[in-house]
């Protein structure tokens, strides 16, 4: 009956209906969050043009002053995100809202992950240039979302936000050996791409919440919160956001699996060698290090051939393909960074950086997994892949960091697939 119901039109309906309300925000959630980009832009980006001014000598503060510069900004922003939880708390909670709630709590501790790790590294280390990696990671996570949210509401703007962010990312690590030139191009950033859209989304929201609207809006509201039925064409959006459907989830499975074992495998070899438990030599890590992928490569090739005449074309299929997509291009976008800043500054500690990032990208992935399905598996993958981001820098630069990939991968990658690919098994029965 359940399978009946998720394939139906009424579903179907429901689902795209979700689907615009999901990027959209929904009025009331979309005002919250333009209310808190807009002031977190416009407060870090000034405090970081102030930054780049004291660099640069162009501006002098003693002490006093430059303690109320680190913490001033912190204090009107904890103000901002306590009236909107202020005025939120008898907000009924629709599914756009959990979904867009689980969204951003899940950056924020991808945000969170990131500055424990490369701020204990860059302390540890003494090194400004791992400290300096932290905005440009988080620069190439904002243009994912936008991405994302870009092609799931098919809007100009999105989609020049989400370049922003990217030119950003490029511009920063240019800029990394300049600092004074970093901080302005980051302020500028921060009120350009986070403050100014903010604002464009508050006036979205005023405009949806016109007197006009409101009266059909309210009643659409209060049909879908009081209406089981309508509550569950709701959320099949969200189902189908992380089940994928039947046919993404067999495939995605199929390659998680054998990306999981295929690296992991890989990551456990250099591991061992690095340990001195094995001699690979000059060949055998050539070969270790390039056959891996050409398997993958193989396989990838066959699930695309394979479903090559499936369409996607539900409102799930739809958003997962742009999520997946702002994702590769994020994955894209930090091989460059990484390997740039690691070549130009001859550490190669820095490239050890690049997994750790996409680790807490894996986590704030799979904790919206488990908030939306609401089961326990997807968080505990979720907890798996924060607490691997966290121990591979307490074990970087050592051969331990490889074999606590190496488990990573096979433990909350190719395990994942292999459920997923039963999952659908047992839903094809």
């Amino acid at each position: 009956m359940g399978r009946i119901f998720f394939k139906s039109r009424i579903a179907e309906a429901a689902d795209l209906v979700f689907a615009r309300s999901f990027a959209g925000e929904g009025p009331r959630a979309q005002a919250s969050a333009g209310l808190v980009f807009f002031w977190a832009g416009l407060l870090y980006g000034l405090q970081t043009l102030v930054y780049a001014a004291i660099e640069a000598g162009w501006l002098t503060l003693t002490p006093p002053y430059g303690l109320w510069l680190a913490i001033g900004p912190t204090l009107p922003f904890l103000g901002v995100i306590s009236y909107v939880a202020w005025r939120e708390r008898k907000g009924k909670g629709g599914v756009a809202t959990r979904a867009l709630t689980a969204s951003y709590t899940s950056a924020g501790l991808l945000n969170l992950v990131i500055a424990v790790t490369f701020g204990w590294l860059a302390i540890s280390r003494q090194s400004t240039t791992i400290w300096l990696l932290y905005p440009i990671v988080i620069c190439a996570m904002q243009g994912a979302v936008w991405y994302a949210a870009a092609l799931i509401r098919r809007k100009l703007w999105l989609g020049l936000v989400s370049a922003g962010w990217f030119v950003t990312t490029l511009a920063l690590t240019l800029l990394m050996t300049q600092v004074s030139a970093y901080l302005f191009c980051l302020g500028i950033a921060l009120l350009a791409l986070m403050a100014a859209p903010g604002y464009v989304m508050q006036r979205l929201s005023a405009r949806e919440r016109a007197p006009e609207t409101s009266t059909s809006e309210n009643a659409a509201d209060a049909h879908t919160d009081t209406d089981p039925q309508a509550a569950r064409e709701a959320l099949a959006f969200v189902k189908a956001l992380v089940d994928r459907g039947e046919q993404v989830q067999l495939s995605g499975g199929l390659l998680l699996l054998s990306g999981g074992l295929l690296y992991g495998l890989q990551c456990l070899l250099h591991g061992l060698d690095m340990s001195g438990s094995v001699r690979l030599g000059a060949l055998g890590h050539l070969i270790n290090g390039v056959l891996p992928t050409i398997l993958f490569l193989i396989i990838l090739s066959v699930v695309l051939w394979r479903d090559r005449h499936k369409t996607h074309a539900n409102a799930g299929s739809r958003a997962i393909n742009a999520a997946f997509g702002g994702v590769g291009l994020a994955n894209l976008f930090m091989n460059l960074v990484f390997g740039y800043a690691a070549f130009t500054q001859k550490l190669w500690l820095i490239w050890m950086l690049y997994p750790i990032s996409l680790c807490a990208l894996m986590g704030a992935g799979w904790y919206v997994a488990a908030v939306a399905q609401r089961k326990l598996w997807p968080a505990l993958v979720c907890a798996g892949w924060f607490a691997t981001a966290v121990l591979l820098a307490w074990r970087v630069e050592t051969p331990e960091y490889l074999l606590i990939l190496s488990s990573a991968l096979v433990l909350l990658m190719a395990v994942p697939g292999y459920l997923l690919m039963r999952f659908d098994a047992g839903q094809r029965a």
